[in-house]
């Protein structure tokens, strides 16, 4: 064996040592002839090659597309400027693949210097295409008995032809053989050209081995890169007429026209999320008409269906319009959008609706959009439902997040067993908030805030004559009773807390509690809310509590006259409490308690107190009742009158009262008419269209010119909170405080608009009393889920108290400051943005060199950030982008962390990376490729399913076995199956199957009443939730920090 002359890189036959060996062993002439030449190659034999005198590689020039198409433009040969391009061009992207070490680097160094010596003489050959691999050594004389040697064969100078690939080669030791191989290799060599320049200007100014790049020059690369897909958005719509003539161009709104269709495109959904008064329906109006042909659906709730087809109208562009009452019109109509568009969508945000259930269905397969300034109302999960529109739950492509629910699920885990309210508490949501806002939000959704858009669209608003208005810190009105007042109100808050509200409750005096199990929830939920609605009653306004007090007397002696005289009673199966008290529908909710009869319960079936507590709770009404008509005064309403008459901000200016309660609006207009006059209107859900109009043409500045002025002062219900612009007013006092505290920032977005003529926007607050907010801290629960909102999606304003922390998507302190202590106003991405964008436009050649810097690029920076050394490697793969950090332990950090430790000025000089970069650097690249396999790997059996999705599957997978049913019946049960496991269905239908199937006692049946209660375009793959093609790998570029004096 050992006398063989073959090497096919098996066990102990490898070219590789089969050449360290020859190389070795007195060998003073080496020439290399292939067609494609690796620097790897040289990696791997540079230590060999030390001792031998010269050396000389001759290639070829590699016959690809690009090589043919300089050939051909040369008539036959290409000229030595374009062959050097293309020699370089694969020297490039070599190193882009090659391995990144420290032995690498000292490989190519040595290579470099041996060509600068003349050591080392490398050429081209460009008369045609060179496929040879053959390979010359000659020996000293005066050491070795032979000539020399020669190898040919299949192997390419390269790692993987060494010692990777199966290859043949025969090593030829005949005097004459190694004479002709060295004759014609002379022969080429003296029609070929010098390349060693352009090798090493391509080693030293094109690869990851370059040693000029700054501390500057690699943070700008971190934005460009980051920012690739956006930077130029600002330029992409100036070419699409998308406006109608009249309208600003206001280039922040077609920024975020260009950011939506990418992110439409991405991940089929997005949310436009600007805080109010922006201009969302102007954008996703542009959005619409730039998507083309595709068939559109707008749904909004009623009060703006109007509005919206009159916009469209204006920007001529076609889409359907219903109203969010309505979805099952559009079910039923079974016409076939392409894209979604869902106006105020945080109303959709309680999975456990109806309408939820209807508007999911809707947006299956469908691109969507949803449009809300608030769409975290209360919880985590408002953000959580909303993104199940048009992501599964179990199988997202949102990158680095594939499982959405067991994301959800480990965030709500961290707070379990935390006491709301403490300093944990408080800490670890806000933590999770920035979790939300750097895996999720950050992807999927646009939200700028007026601050943000003051700062980074300063130019282009100052070319448009538009400022945005200055709303100041919200001001309380102080009012107080008077001892008999307060005597009242104490015992009514008393008489509240000891009611049983048993006519709102029934089944929890149910003798068998088992029998309407799913529905205790509810009924336990309804008696809390209507305990809410007489605190909240009480608190808007005297007069509205009275009226209120006065129905559920009726009610209650209805219900018990009902109880006496039929035997039983009618309760409601589906009254949508959550959807009727978030459009603040309360009275509404109060009549479909009373109207709808969907179940009756005899009184047998009722324990023997359920008629007593029916009986006390009504005589304690009574008793309030008589209570309340002792006390003829209104301190809130005394000192809201005077309010107006002495301070300044509301005096001769329009104002806009809002409350909650229709009773209370209707009241504040009787009593304020002396003041004003026909000047003052009252609106509800129960107005007209006619008085819409008037107040649109008294407030609306758009309708300034119709001359139809009629009212300085609107009191409404929060009817009129969304979709509609009233900004010539300047003044907003909330009378009551909503059970919604978005609702407050939607209130302020009436006034709060682009276009106003005011320089400053006033908010004032009544707060519930002492008494009142003592039995329900309403005020800070308000303040708690509104810092919750601040904190997840950032806003410019305090609402309701100065207590509130604003910031814009950064409130946690380490991650607000900078680092360099300074407080970050306004987005951090946005102003980053900014910075490449200044780079474009005002340096073109620095813009230019940074585009162009090499993958891998790499540098040094001292800094005071971190302990003895650490370094930071930004890493991309398709859409996903990360970023790396291995000091002491190996993190991923987020962009904003990265950009915060690359900041830099442009002066600032370049550090040599230490001896740990290269460790540093493999741990960073090990950790990613980790967790990227962690995202692929994802099992669906063990997909995290709520209890009824778990049942469903159970039974499905054995319903699979059921030899009774057909195969076409198999392939509906596993596209259910796959629907279930990719979190497709929603809740509603899960839990509906989940009580259905109890009934039935053979697997044929129950598999058709399963299969007919899922929509049937759930058993068809979501087009727009197939997972995006990955993508290469790509290691942007990696930065070395040292420890630096403070």
């Amino acid at each position: 064996m050992n006398d063989l002359k073959f090497f096919t890189n098996m066990p102990e036959r490898d070219l590789y040592s089969r050449f360290s060996t020859i190389l070795r062993n007195h060998t003073q002439f080496f020439d290399i002839l292939v067609g494609y030449f690796r620097t790897s190659g040289f990696f791997r034999l540079y230590s060999a090659m030390k001792d031998i005198e010269e050396i000389r590689v001759l290639v070829g020039l590699n016959v690809d597309q690009k090589t043919v198409e300089i050939i051909d433009r040369a008539n036959g040969q290409p000229t030595i400027k374009q062959a050097t391009e293309v020699f370089s061009d694969a020297i490039e992207a070599e190193f882009e693949e090659a391995p990144t070490s420290a032995d690498v680097e000292k490989g190519v160094r040595y290579f470099i210097e041996w060509l600068k010596t003349g050591k080392l003489q490398l050429r081209m050959y460009v008369e045609a295409p060179l496929h040879a691999k053959v390979y010359i050594m000659r020996k000293d004389p005066n050491y070795a008995d032979y000539y020399g040697s020669v190898i040919t064969g299949s192997s390419n100078f390269s790692e993987a032809g060494l010692v990777n690939n199966l290859e043949f080669n025969v090593e030829l030791r005949d005097c004459a053989d190694v004479t002709f191989a060295l004759e014609r290799f002379e022969e080429l060599w003296q029609h070929s050209v010098p390349v060693e320049e352009a090798y090493v200007q391509a080693i030293e100014k094109r690869t990851w081995l370059r040693s000029d790049i700054t501390p500057y020059e690699i943070y700008l690369k971190t934005l460009y890169e980051f920012f690739r897909e956006e930077i130029n958005a600002d330029k992409e719509m100036l070419a699409q007429n998308l406006l109608p003539d009249h309208y600003m161009r206001l280039q922040y709104q077609l920024d975020a026209v260009v950011q939506a269709k990418k992110i439409l495109e991405a991940y089929g959904g997005v949310f436009i999320s600007d805080v109010v008064g922006l201009g969302k329906t102007y954008i996703c109006a542009m959005l619409a008409k730039s998507l083309g042909k595709g068939k559109k659906l707008i749904i909004c709730p009623p009060v703006l269906v109007s509005y919206w087809e009159e916009v469209l109208l204006e920007f001529d562009t076609a889409a359907k319009v219903v109203s969010l009452g309505k979805l099952d019109s559009i079910l039923d109509s079974h016409i076939h959008y392409e894209y979604v568009f869902v106006d105020e969508a945080h109303r959709f945000r309680n999975a456990d609706t109806a309408g939820f259930s209807k508007l999911h269905e809707i947006c299956y397969g469908r691109k969507v959009i949803l449009i809300s300034a608030t769409p975290i109302n209360n919880y985590t999960s408002d953000i959580e439902n909303q993104i199940y529109l048009f992501q599964p739950k179990h199988n997202s492509n949102i990158v680095g997040t594939k499982n959405l629910a067991r994301f959800f699920a480990n965030l709500n885990k961290r707070l379990k067993g935390l006491e709301k309210g403490s300093p944990e508490y408080v800490a670890q949501s806000r933590a999770n908030s920035e979790m939300i806002r750097d895996r999720l939000i950050r992807h999927v959704m646009i939200r700028r805030t007026r601050r943000e858009i003051e700062e980074y669209y300063h130019e282009d608003l100052q070319k448009q004559g538009l400022v945005f208005p200055k709303l100041g810190a919200p001001e309380q009105i102080i009012y107080a009773f008077d001892d008999t007042t307060d005597k009242v109100f104490g015992e009514t808050i008393a008489a509240i807390k000891e009611f049983k509200y048993a006519r709102y409750k029934p089944l929890t005096y149910l003798k068998d509690e088992k029998k309407y199990a799913a529905m205790m929830t509810a009924q336990h939920n309804m008696g809390g809310f209507m305990k809410g609605i007489l605190v909240k009653r009480l608190e808007s306004s005297f007069y509205a509590f009275r009226m209120t007090l006065s129905r559920f007397i009726e009610s209650y002696e209805r219900f018990i006259e009902m109880y006496k005289n039929t035997g039983g009673v009618w309760i409601s199966k589906s009254v949508d409490v959550y959807d009727l008290l978030d459009a603040g529908e309360t009275e509404q909710l109060i009549q479909m308690v009373e109207d709808e009869k969907g179940l009756r319960i005899e009184s047998g079936e009722l324990r023997p107190n359920f008629i007593i507590d029916l009986t006390k709770d009504l005589a304690k009404l009574k008793l309030l009742r008589d209570l309340w008509e002792t006390i003829e005064n209104d301190p809130k309403l005394d000192a809201f009158k005077e309010a107006l008459a002495r301070n300044e901000k509301l005096g001769g200016k329009k104002k806009i009262i809002f409350t909650e309660s229709r009773e209370t609006a209707e009241y504040l207009a009787k009593e304020l008419e002396a003041q004003y006059g026909t000047r003052v209107i009252a609106y509800s859900g129960q107005s007209g269209a006619k008085q819409k109009a008037d107040i649109e043409d008294s407030f609306n500045p758009k309708y300034a010119d119709r001359q139809h002025d009629l009212y300085d002062v609107l009191i409404t219900t929060d009817i009129l909170a969304e979709g509609i612009n009233l900004h010539r007013s300047n003044i907003l006092i909330n009378y009551d405080l909503p059970w919604n505290p978005t609702r407050i920032m939607q209130r302020v977005g009436r006034i709060n608009r682009v276009g106003t003529e005011h320089e400053q926007i006033y908010v004032f607050n009544f707060f519930p009393t002492a008494q009142s907010d003592a039995h329900m801290p309403l005020k800070d629960r308000i303040l708690e889920k509104l810092q919750a909102f601040h904190d997840t999606l950032g806003d410019d304003y305090q609402y309701l108290s100065d207590a509130e922390i604003v910031s814009s998507q950064k409130l946690f302190e380490d991650l607000t400051a900078r680092m360099d202590g300074e407080e970050e106003t306004g987005s951090p991405e946005l102003r980053y943005l900014a910075v490449i964008r200044q780079i474009r436009d005002q340096d073109a050649v620095l813009f230019e060199r940074i585009k162009r810097l090499p993958k891998k690029s790499k540098t040094g920076r001292y800094s005071t950030h971190v302990k003895e050394k650490a370094t930071i490697t930004f890493i991309r793969k398709g859409a996903l982008k990360d970023f790396y950090m291995t000091g002491k332990e190996t993190k991923q950090i987020s962009f904003i962390e990265a950009a915060q430790y690359l900041e830099c000025l442009p002066e600032e000089s370049r550090l040599d990376v230490g001896s740990a970069y290269y460790d540093h650097y493999e741990r960073n690249n090990e950790a990613f490729d980790q967790a990227l396999v962690q995202d692929e790997v994802i099992e669906s059996t063990k997909a995290l399913l709520g209890r009824n999705d778990a049942t469903i599957v159970k039974f499905l997978r054995a319903a699979g076995r059921d030899p009774s049913l057909t195969e076409d019946q198999e392939a509906t049960i596993s596209r259910m199956l796959k629907a279930f496991e990719n979190g497709d269905i929603p809740q509603n239908i899960s839990k509906n199957i989940v009580k259905g199937l109890a009934i039935y006692k053979d697997i044929p049946s129950a598999y058709f009443f399963v299969a007919g209660e899922i929509p049937e375009q759930y058993l068809y793959e979501r087009k727009d939730a197939i997972r995006q093609t990955p993508g290469e790998k790509q290691v942007i570029l990696s930065c070395y920090l040292k420890e630096s004096a403070k």
